[in-house]
């Protein structure tokens, strides 16, 4: 039996709304949340879906299973809520079926998250950008520090044809940079007076309390190769990297 239609609740979204729709980042799974009954969960920033929690979420990309198998949630565990693990610039459209799936997906009490990565075509495509998000923008906090970070993020993408109408490339990268200032501060110093019995302790502890930068640096990487036959049949590979340092 060949199943021809198949009717499931759910929220597509292209490659439009993708590049227009403000999100804070480059992580294409924030925008889930315009799907109904999604929201992001207070404790571990994973996305719930009908009241799940965030690690029954299933992430599919290009069909492949993208889950994370210690933390749960999308591959890159809860880390993947700081840093994108897949670049934004590859992926060309999402549908997010919050109920009513079929059984081929499995392994989830909530929605699921299918992306569908960007391809070549005939003629050759591109992009490119730069966002900056500087620490001067936002207002200081009651202890005069700045409530933003500088945050740097940059990138691009090409595709086009190896051989028109049967063979395509396609790339893209994007890189993060984010350096926060922050500050040491030991509560108990405001309690605690200073005397001649915790003098010595006191002041080295004083003496830790200095500024230092808090950073966090993602690298994302996707390569897609496609080869269509005649017959309307592809075949494709992608490979994709992604890296976070934060200290």
């Amino acid at each position: 039996l060949i199943e021809v239609t198949r009717t499931e609740p759910g929220t597509v979204l292209n490659d439009r709304a993708i590049t227009n729709l403000p999100i804070n980042g480059r992580r294409f799974h924030d925008f889930v949340t315009l799907a109904p009954t999604a929201v992001v969960e207070g404790r571990r920033g994973q996305i719930s879906i009908l009241g799940q929690r965030g690690i029954n979420t299933s992430i599919n990309v290009d069909g492949a299973d993208y889950n994370e198998p210690f933390f749960g949630g999308i591959r890159g565990g809860e880390r993947s809520n700081f840093a994108f693990t897949v670049p934004q610039e590859a992926i060309a459209e999402f549908q997010v079926v919050i109920a009513g799936y079929a059984a081929e997906f499995g392994r989830s009490t909530g929605g699921v998250v299918t992306a569908i990565t960007k391809s070549g075509a005939n003629d050759l495509h591109g992009a490119a950008f730069y966002y900056l998000r500087h620490k001067e923008l936002g207002v200081k906090d009651a202890r005069n520090f700045q409530s933003l970070e500088n945050r740097h993020l940059y990138g691009g993408s090409l595709g086009g044809p190896i051989r028109r109408e049967r063979m395509f490339f396609f790339g893209a990268a994007e890189q993060q940079v984010i350096r926060t200032p922050r500050q040491v501060f030991f509560q108990t110093l405001r309690t605690t007076a200073r005397t001649a019995a915790n003098a010595e302790g006191w002041d080295y502890f004083k003496s830790l309390e200095e500024p230092f930068t808090n950073t966090n640096d993602a690298t994302a990487v996707t390569g897609r190769f496609d080869y269509q036959w005649s017959g309307g049949h592809r075949l494709f590979g992608r490979y994709n990297h992604s890296r976070n340092t934060a200290q």
